[in-house]
């Protein structure tokens, strides 16, 4: 059979998704998965982290309730202070080059959290821990989408959320083994006890991501469109080498064509030029549809969570003997609380809920259940039914938790209402697709700072009003969660800003 060297020269010169396409998906996409869900683990774990110490540590710094919620808090602000820089970062200078150090520093400075002795050492280490954590919190789904073809981004950001919900299980199992030993030992004047233990155990997976992120190349998209075609090539030759177990040399394209190429805007007043782009159509509809959608799916799942575990406890240690509502509930255990506040003497004494820890794992289970199902029917449902679909049902469980006069609906009813957090990986699948390579990680480190707003907004919300007016607090978050969903009805069809953007010289 004589030898086609036209369909040769054809193969050896393709355009970047060709190119990808030929690349395969194996080996080594499996590892950029994994890597990515521990990166996503570690930022659910340092984010939430706290939740579990601030009771351990009540009595060895003197800590209010105040300070509790202050401590809580900090991360958060850390995170939702420095998005803005960190989302310049990566798409100026790459998402692997942001992350790298950023995870080896947020572990340095949450280890450096636990040796603190008063709560403003704690609260500040752990501002500086959330500032670390904020490089990695939305870049990674950057990286992770870039690092596959087009047909498998949104499958693989989903099922590399499965690591958040699995946070859910790994930090209350850890917390159930480490907090209520009795053991200690001193290092220097300083007594170690368990609870500081457990904070060195939470790091642990961003460390074993930093490690693997040394074996793994710079995103192809970025390198696309910051240093040209050849710099793409190479991470797609050792992409079909890892996943065909051949050699690099056997990579069968020479060239990868482009139709245009993103004309680089260096400095950072070169990269505000490109931020407004997100300010002005197309992808002002895209940016205001996301943003709002992910401050309601945070507002839900990460406002309601801090709550939850304290609600679950007031449910099963209810002696009421007649069907209340957890609203009735949540008052019953007010006002019994402040009877025995008022004869309440000076000494500190520390108690664990042993409670909170398998409820909290149970929850882990539902959310990683929920989260496998979602990779799973992602593509074959659709991206923006999928979304609607378990945010309307969110939100009527909202609601309805606070109507059901029976503690085992209602407790059903809240863990599916939290389910709403898994929602943030499909709309991070569907954004995703419409901001060029230029903006991609400053669109979702601004998407997700404006989510952990929404979680700050809805747990002080919570807080300040499940005294007063706890049956109108849970019916208007869940109306407003469930009405969210309305804007992902008005997303424009991704193809089309595809083609606007690609006009004006930026590339995908």
């Amino acid at each position: 059979m004589e030898y086609d060297k036209s369909t040769d020269s054809k193969k050896r010169e393709l355009f970047f998704e060709d190119a990808f396409e030929v690349a395969g998906h194996g080996k080594f996409n499996h590892l950029v998965l994994i890597t990515s869900g521990l990166i996503l683990l570690n930022v659910s774990m340092e984010s939430i982290g706290m939740s579990y110490v601030i009771t351990a540590a009540e009595c060895d710094l003197q800590l209010t309730t105040e300070h509790k919620g202050l401590v809580n808090a900090a991360a958060f602000i850390g995170i939702i202070s420095t998005s803005f820089l960190w989302g310049y970062l990566g798409d100026k200078f790459g998402r692997r080059t942001v992350m790298l150090p950023a995870l080896v520093f947020s572990a340095f400075f949450s280890v450096a959290s636990s040796f603190s002795t008063s709560v403003w050492m704690l609260v500040v280490l752990r501002f500086l821990t959330g500032c670390l954590v904020s490089a990695s919190s939305a870049t990674v789904y950057a990286y992770l989408g870039e690092m596959h073809m087009n047909t498998r981004r949104a499958s693989s950001i989903a099922w590399g959320s499965i690591f958040i919900s699995l946070s859910f299980i790994i930090l209350p199992g850890l917390a159930w083994l480490i907090i209520p030993g009795k053991w200690s030992f001193t290092i220097g004047s300083l007594i170690i006890v368990p609870w500081r233990a457990f904070v060195w155990a939470w790091c642990v997976p961003g460390l074993m991501a930093a490690f693997a992120l040394l074996f793994l190349p710079e995103s192809p998209r970025f390198l696309l469109a910051s240093r040209g075609p050849d710099a793409a090539m190479s991470v797609l030759a050792k992409m079909y080498a890892w996943n065909r177990g051949a050699s690099v040399d056997n990579f069968p394209v020479e060239k990868i064509l482009t139709v245009s190429l993103e004309s680089q805007k260096t400095g950072f007043v070169g990269a505000l030029k490109n931020i407004m782009l997100m300010f002005r159509p197309p992808l002002l509809r895209c940016v205001l549809i996301s943003h709002v959608s992910m401050f309601a799916v945070f507002m839900l799942s990460s406002g309601l969570y801090v709550w939850v575990p304290e609600i679950l406890n007031n449910i099963l240690q209810s002696t009421s003997d007649r069907s209340i509502t957890i609203c009735e509930i949540i008052h019953e255990k007010i006002r019994k609380e402040s009877e025995f506040n008022m004869q309440l003497n000076n000494t500190c004494t520390t108690d664990v809920a042993i409670g909170v820890f398998p409820i909290s794992m149970g929850m882990g289970v539902v959310f990683a259940l929920t989260y496998f199902a979602i990779g799973l029917f992602i593509n074959k449902i659709g991206r923006q039914i999928l979304y609607c679909g378990i945010m309307l049902l969110c939100g009527a469980a909202t609601a309805g938790a606070a109507l059901v006069p029976h503690g085992g609906a209602a407790t059903a009813l809240l863990v599916a209402a939290l389910c709403s957090g898994c929602a943030a990986s499909i709309l991070a699948a569907i954004a995703v697709d419409v901001f060029p390579t230029c903006l991609r990680a400053m669109a979702m480190c601004i998407m997700y700072m404006v989510g952990r707003t929404g979680a700050a907004v809805g747990s002080y919300l919570l807080g300040a009003t499940l005294n007063t007016y706890c049956l109108t607090a849970f019916i208007l978050l869940g109306v407003f969660t469930a009405g969210s969903t309305l804007l992902i009805l008005l997303w424009p069809k991704p193809q089309e800003i595809r083609e606007k953007m690609e006009e004006q010289g930026l590339t995908y």
